[in-house]
């Protein structure tokens, strides 16, 4: 009996094809316990083997989730692309009448050279198209001091000269608070209530003067980082044009 299996299982081998070695183990076991009578397959078994066969080539291997497609709401905003993928009712939540209240940049500086004076001068052109726009540069240690006090209180006076008494003073410090582009749109327009003009303040190299801190109505940071007076320059001037996009609810702010 063992021998006539061998050989039955031998003669199986290359008509099972992908059946693989199952097939072959159910059928020796068969023989074994003397099932088999001969070495033949007989009809009923071949019957047998093509439907079991066909059952396995045919039969998925893994049973596969049903995949369903569903639609989100996207939970982060783009940043400006023109008008693409705008929130609507997040830019009518923050959009207010607000007075065009003038807004000046005093900066204490040596100068950012043509390229940074043009680019900077694009953004304020961007600025003037809600209200008055003014950019003051005061000179960075005028009398040459030595001492860093002694340099701190020459360029305070120079900016305490353009500040009026009715301005709201806000000055740029690392120190100061963090602001998002929408509580920045808010500022302005609240402050524009009860003032004549907005002066924002950047310091020179060794920050701000007593006399300038004191006249301070806020404190803001442009970023946890350290910038360069042109970079501050340049966001400040980017964040008070966004800040007026959103205050009219333009789409260049999302």
């Amino acid at each position: 009996a063992h021998n006539t299996g061998r050989l039955a299982s031998t003669s199986m081998r290359g008509s099972l094809g992908v059946c693989d070695y199952a097939t072959r183990v159910v059928l020796r076991s068969a023989t074994v316990c003397g099932a088999r009578q001969s070495s033949r397959p007989g009809a009923h078994q071949m019957a047998w083997r093509a439907s079991w066969c066909s059952s396995v080539r045919f039969a998925p291997r893994f049973a596969s989730p049903r995949k369903t497609h569903t639609t989100t709401t996207p939970t982060t905003r783009c940043m400006a692309t023109g008008g693409n993928n705008m929130d609507d009712t997040r830019r009518r939540q923050h959009a207010r009448a607000a007075r065009a209240v003038p807004l000046k940049l005093v900066m204490v500086s040596k100068g950012g050279g043509s390229g940074m004076d043009s680019v900077c001068k694009e953004w304020g052109d961007k600025v003037g198209r809600y209200t008055s726009f003014s950019e003051i540069v005061v000179k960075s240690n005028p009398k040459n001091a030595k001492a860093p006090l002694d340099q701190l209180s020459h360029e305070a006076e120079r900016v305490m000269k353009h500040l009026d008494a009715s301005d709201y003073v806000v000055l740029m410090d690392e120190r100061g608070e963090a602001l998002s582009s929408e509580q920045l749109s808010k500022l302005i327009a609240d402050a524009g209530n009860t003032h004549n003009a907005i002066s924002f303040v950047i310091g020179g190299p060794f920050g701000h003067g007593e006399p300038v801190i004191a006249r301070a109505d806020r404190k803001l940071k442009l970023s946890a980082f350290v910038m360069n007076h042109q970079v501050a320059r340049l966001v400040l001037l980017e964040q008070m044009y966004r800040a007026w996009t959103i205050l009219k609810g333009e789409p260049y702010h999302h």
